[in-house]
């Protein structure tokens, strides 16, 4: 089929040009830009259209995966197959009307974010989901993935590791934090594979697969230079020798980085050069070393899987360039009070006084919900609210945040009940980050369990 065509129009915002289809056209991938397919023209999209979907008079499209932007259908015909991810709203926590806070995480950015990241390798793409996947609720999250065709995941424990096989019945599951006594039969009734950090876990692992007769695998996890858990480089190749036997279980061996974000430094390429080796030894045994920031940053880490972590949920893997992930969550909270504060004024917990007379609000949300503090007086946290910044006004306490919306254009738009927006297209979680002197991670993962809780995959 022809290509399609990319038009440009004018675009001075470093935005995606829109897609114009103007022939037949397959697009074997997804279209992270809006689509306008012209009259009688076909496209099928054998991925997921990020933005907005335009469709002509007698224009017909197919998009295997999901319209993440407006649609216009002005007479043509739409089929959107969403790889199983069908357009859905779950609700966790309280009720919406009850919350004090909302947050929405977008399963289908998740999908796409994993897909983008598995389009930048011939390995193998798995997902991390370490930590309740890093906050965002990992039953979700994994049944996206799944459905979305990652068939390996890498958990913090067994708890998780159930969790997951809930959700994905056929995936591959590995547990990070390793294996000890008396967790042989929760391994086996799951079906989930250790991560062996230390011989005397292997010794422990030995000892359950001879008495119980199990034939899982599991992953031998080796300390190339990050100095955190691991086997030594001397423990991994005196153990190299158990390759030889039939039913060795060593499924993966893995490493990690220490320095992700030097691609080139030395220390990386000695931990390359040394996985390599120890490839050699293990023979036939799959390997992986990158996480999210070396999928896109270093080919030569990549080896047979790689694992994407925090860059599925929208926090930038490469800090000193451009996000090229979609964003994934959205937090707002509500306003409880707004009133007048006088010059000289402290307000609770906050660093200072007001020079002149300030109007506040304050929301519903605290530190006890995770939300960060400033790091630093010269970084501004800010809300949206009514389309507009409102500079964080002091310290959040345990569960309330001061904003200072002086300056609101609107000034109705600062009303009791009202929800401002502390992380979302206006304000990403990178932007957050820098003003607290924190990294996504943090920010994510800390944000907690009050919230009214919103998945959608539509």
């Amino acid at each position: 089929m022809t290509p399609a065509v990319v038009t440009a129009c004018g675009n001075q915002r470093g935005f995606p040009e829109p897609l114009v289809v103007r022939a037949s056209t397959d697009i074997a991938g997804s279209v992270s830009a809006d689509a306008i397919v012209r009259e009688n023209c076909f496209l099928h999209v054998r991925g997921n259209v990020v933005g907005g979907l335009t469709i002509e008079p007698g224009a017909d499209v197919v998009v295997d995966g999901y319209v993440g932007g407006k649609i216009a259908n002005r007479g043509g015909r739409l089929v959107v197959n969403n790889k199983g991810l069908t357009a859905c709203v779950t609700l966790d926590g309280p009720s919406e009307s009850e919350a004090d806070a909302i947050l929405k995480i977008n399963l289908n950015a998740i999908a796409f974010n994993w897909e983008r990241l598995g389009n930048l390798t011939a390995a193998e793409c798995a997902a991390s989901l370490k930590c309740n996947a890093y906050g965002c609720g990992i039953d979700r999250v994994a049944e996206a993935l799944a459905k979305s065709g990652c068939r390996t995941f890498f958990v913090t424990d067994l708890h998780e590791a159930k969790r997951v096989r809930a959700v994905a019945p056929n995936a591959t599951i590995y547990v990070l934090h390793g294996f000890y006594f008396g967790t042989g039969p929760a391994f086996a009734e799951c079906n989930a594979q250790p991560v062996i950090n230390s011989a005397i876990e292997l010794a422990a692992w030995d000892g359950f697969v001879s008495s119980a007769q199990w034939t899982g695998g599991y992953a031998l996890n080796v300390d190339t230079g990050k100095g955190n858990l691991g086997l030594s480089m001397q423990e991994a190749a005196a153990l190299a020798p158990r390759i030889h036997v039939s039913n060795h279980g060593i499924t993966l061996l893995i490493s990690s980085l220490a320095n992700p974000e030097r691609a080139n430094s030395s220390q990386t390429e000695r931990q390359i050069a040394l996985l390599r080796e120890l490839r050699r030894l293990y023979r036939g045994v799959p390997t992986s070393l990158a996480s999210s920031t070396a999928i896109l940053t270093n080919p030569n880490c990549h080896f047979d899987l790689v694992r994407a972590g925090s860059a599925l949920f929208g926090i930038n893997p490469t800090p000193s360039s451009p996000n090229p992930m979609l964003p994934v969550v959205e937090l707002s909270a509500r306003i409880l009070q707004v009133r007048d504060v006088a010059p000289g004024k402290d307000i609770t917990d906050n660093d200072g006084w007001f020079a002149k007379r300030r109007r506040l609000a304050w929301l519903s949300v605290g530190h006890a919900d995770g939300f960060p503090r400033t790091g630093h007086p010269a970084s501004k946290l800010y809300a949206v609210l009514g389309g507009h910044r409102c500079p964080v006004a002091g310290r959040p306490s345990l569960d309330l945040l001061p904003i200072d919306v002086t300056d609101l254009p609107a000034a109705h738009a600062a009303r009791v009940g009202e929800m401002a927006t502390l992380i979302g297209s206006a304000i990403g979680i990178d932007e957050v980050t820098e003003a607290t002197n924190s990294t996504g991670a943090e920010v994510l993962s800390g944000l907690g369990g009050r919230f009214h809780r919103i998945y959608y995959a539509a």
